[in-house]
């Protein structure tokens, strides 16, 4: 199995989701996976849960179905300055967040101006792990700079596998980003952004370009559940109980 946590889930809190928390838990355990981060839409979103919802993350169980829950989010870039969404202590609080455009939050720039913005995101913001579905021809960057960055910030970048199926030029976008995390020796994260439990884990069309381009195993952050959790424990300085 290509990667042993999947850190891109959305349940039914985003209400074009589909599952519950309990069936996306027992799904994860199904496929063989040790993990997985609950990645709902921040606030900015149209379907987003309250804020209260990120806060309250707090009562859910480490394990569910035998599959460990990270408590996560996504949060909306909303300026080509790179601000977000969340505050910095909302996203302090958090175990891991996905970083990531929306239409219905912010309406593409030009590829200078949404660069920036990624850029400016990755500098700015701390407690943000992962720039999200950034291969989308629908908000076209310049990758090299943003590859740089994520590699001097030690941000991951991600390879999106809905994206790949369901978003135009994404598929070719992430052979392009690929190589350049290979030659830069930035760290990505193969996620499925599942909004339906079944998707959970089912990364077919990542793993065939992930071949392809013979990218290094060690620069896939999630193929390795160990290095997730020691990556989230000292960066939030928290005991997972695991």
């Amino acid at each position: 199995m290509l990667i042993e946590a999947d850190l891109h889930c959305h349940s039914l809190a985003s209400s074009h989701a589909y599952s519950t928390v309990n069936e996306m838990a027992a799904a994860a355990a199904n496929k063989g996976l040790k993990g997985f981060a609950l990645t709902d839409h921040a606030p900015e979103m149209w379907d987003a849960p309250h804020i209260w919802h990120f806060h309250n993350l707090v009562i859910l169980p480490r394990k569910i179905s035998g599959a460990v829950v990270f408590r996560g989010a996504e949060a909306n870039v909303n300026s080509f300055e790179g601000t977000l969404d969340m505050t910095e202590s909302d996203l302090k609080a958090l175990e891991w967040v996905v970083a990531s455009f929306h239409i219905q939050v912010i309406k593409p720039g030009s590829r200078e101006e949404n660069t920036r913005a990624y850029i400016k995101t990755i500098e700015n913001n701390k407690w943000i792990d992962a720039i999200g579905h950034c291969t989308t021809n629908r908000y076209p960057v310049d990758f090299e700079p943003i590859v740089k960055k994520c590699a001097e910030y030690g941000k991951f970048i991600e390879i999106n596998e809905s994206s790949i199926i369901y978003k135009k030029g994404s598929r070719e976008n992430s052979y392009t980003l690929l190589k350049l995390c290979k030659k830069y020796g930035a760290q990505v994260v193969v996620n499925t952004d599942s909004h339906y439990c079944d998707l959970i884990g089912e990364t077919s069309n990542a793993q065939q370009i992930i071949s392809e381009v013979d990218f290094p195993k060690e620069l896939i952050f999630n193929s390795d559940f160990d290095r997730v959790c020691e990556y989230i424990s000292k960066r939030r300085n928290i005991d997972l109980k695991i």
